[in-house]
């Protein structure tokens, strides 16, 4: 199911990022790989390219080298899922980057999937993503966990 639900804010993100900083600001240098490492509480909400309605949270571990894992539960609609999460992520020195999930699900009415999300590294150990995939509208926050 989540792989339907995520797309459309990534074009929402880029038309509003230059309006965020009027543009002339230079971006910070010198991000990585590194610059996600830990353990994350995740929170994400939005609409499927269907018009069902996501909310979820999740945890999701980084090992600074490009590699994802967790564990995420969601409700779609009045469907409670429980999923893991698998996938791979990319930091640009200025910090922007994307990610690609794989995530499986063995709860009835639910369904295993993958998407992609466009993220940007803010200064306090949190992320802010936007989906990519299919048309959905799925925005995301990530806290760094202390």
């Amino acid at each position: 199911m989540r792989s339907r639900l995520l797309g459309g804010l990534a074009a929402i993100g880029l038309l509003l990022a230059p309006a965020a900083g009027g543009g002339t600001a230079a971006a910070k240098k010198g991000f990585g790989l590194s610059s996600i490492k830990g353990s994350y509480a995740g929170i994400f909400s939005g609409k499927t390219s269907s018009g069902l309605e996501l909310l979820g949270t999740g945890v999701f571990i980084s090992d600074g080298e490009g590699g994802l894992t967790g564990h995420e539960t969601f409700t779609v609609d009045a469907t409670v899922c429980d999923a893991t999460i698998k996938g791979t992520y990319t930091v640009n020195p200025d910090g922007t980057g994307a990610d690609s999930i794989d995530f499986t699900t063995t709860t009835p009415g639910c369904t295993s999937g993958s998407y992609t999300q466009s993220l940007a590294v803010g200064g306090s150990g949190e992320l802010v993503l936007l989906s990519n995939t299919n048309g959905d509208r799925i925005n995301e926050e990530w806290h760094l966990q202390k």
